[in-house]
């Protein structure tokens, strides 16, 4: 049971054109910290490092000093997806996340398909972000029917330009209509997708802590070494700010909350219940993580999981010393966390009699879990 392999989330980020994609992706980059970023988009253009170029650039990867990466893709066949991705899940590159920009490579629902059939044991599904012009977005639903579609599949929508709903830059004689619109555009989302958690961003300001857990921190290397990414955004902030440009400092305005609910038990869980819940999260839901133990005879490992939309994935390993608990943390946003947490109370306790109860979890293992369908 040990040698379990780091996992990775593959995040995947969808929304159409001007929805703000490359924004979000500027943004989290430039506050990844010591999390490195595996970053796979079709046009550099739109993603505001130019400071790249002194990185170089060899077979389509740039190599950075803080290990970020990022990937041009132009096959968008499973075989080259899938030998992109596992250039970034090397042990060698050392990342920590990898966000995909869905727009021109493929179909959300497509793209997470192809995520799911990865056989990389390294690979975990992270979701699908999905980002909407709050301002165009009921004009553009009435253009373009698909939008409905991809807002029903993602696992976390992100409302942007919210700053152009809530009358926050209009006249006080404005502000009535822009709440209104405010309204129509939250209530369209929530009719579309009721379950899925809703964030309100100005700019795309999300924190990174809602999409991936953040690395808190890394030993420098000895020596010299390349500028990071983040070192080159921040002398750019720095630089912009000396000269009286508002843009180092306009992403500090935060019109997001993501909520954190956490778990944890010394008795043991039903594994019934527990899939159930994983299956089924409370409204909000972004992802859960965390360990279980069932206190069964047969199965008194660690049960490691990440769920993400209703996707799970559960690892098997040694407790490593350390008596058997449970630990669980669910993160979304619009939580009712009493909800989360009468949720969880339920699960606790076991069924000696239920035999097969067990399966509920352990079919989630990627020996035995097969691609979700959609």
């Amino acid at each position: 049971m040990t040698g379990r392999p780091r996992q990775v989330p593959i995040i995947l980020v969808a929304g159409f054109l001007g929805s703000g994609k490359s924004t979000l992706l500027n943004h989290l980059l430039r506050h990844s910290g010591a999390t490195r970023i595996g970053l796979i988009i079709n046009d550099f253009g739109a993603i505001n490092v130019d400071a790249l170029l002194v990185a170089g650039q060899v077979d389509g990867v740039v190599g950075l000093g803080n290990g970020c990466m990022c990937c041009t893709v132009d096959d968008d066949s499973p075989e080259g997806f899938a030998a992109v991705v596992g250039r970034l899940l090397a042990p060698r590159a050392g990342i920590d996340a990898i966000v995909i920009e869905a727009s021109g490579l493929a179909e959300p629902r497509t793209l997470i398909r192809m995520v799911a059939a990865l056989t990389d044991a390294r690979a975990v599904y992270g979701g699908l972000v999905y980002l909407v012009d709050g301002a165009e977005f009921l004009a553009t639903r009435a253009r373009h029917s698909e939008l409905d579609g991809h807002v029903r599949i993602a696992d976390l929508v992100i409302v942007n330009k919210a700053d152009l709903l809530d009358g926050a830059e209009s006249s006080s004689a404005a502000t009535d209509s822009a709440v209104a619109d405010r309204a129509a555009v939250l209530g369209a989302v929530a009719e579309l997708n009721p379950t899925a958690p809703v964030v309100l961003t100005v700019e795309s300001v999300v924190d990174p802590a809602l999409l991936f857990d953040p690395v808190q921190g890394r030993a420098d290397v000895d020596g010299p070494r390349q500028l990071s990414l983040d070192d080159l955004l921040r002398a750019e902030e720095r630089a912009g700010s000396e000269l009286g440009d508002c843009s180092g400092h306009r992403h500090r305005h935060l019109h997001d909350e993501y909520q954190s609910v956490s778990f944890e038990s010394s008795a043991p869980m039903n594994p019934r219940r527990l899939a159930a819940f994983l299956e089924r999260p409370p409204n909000g839901t972004y992802r859960i993580k965390g360990w279980a133990h069932f206190g069964l005879l047969d199965h008194r490992e660690k049960y490691i999981f990440h769920a993400v939309g209703g996707r799970i994935r559960v690892d098997a390993a040694a407790w490593a010393g350390e008596p058997p608990s449970t630990s669980i943390v669910v993160i979304g946003a619009g939580l009712v966390e009493q909800e989360v947490v009468d949720g969880l109370r339920a699960a606790v306790g076991t069924h000696v009699d239920d035999e097969f109860g067990i399966l509920s979890i352990t079919r989630y293992s990627p020996q035995t879990q097969g691609s979700p369908s959609l």
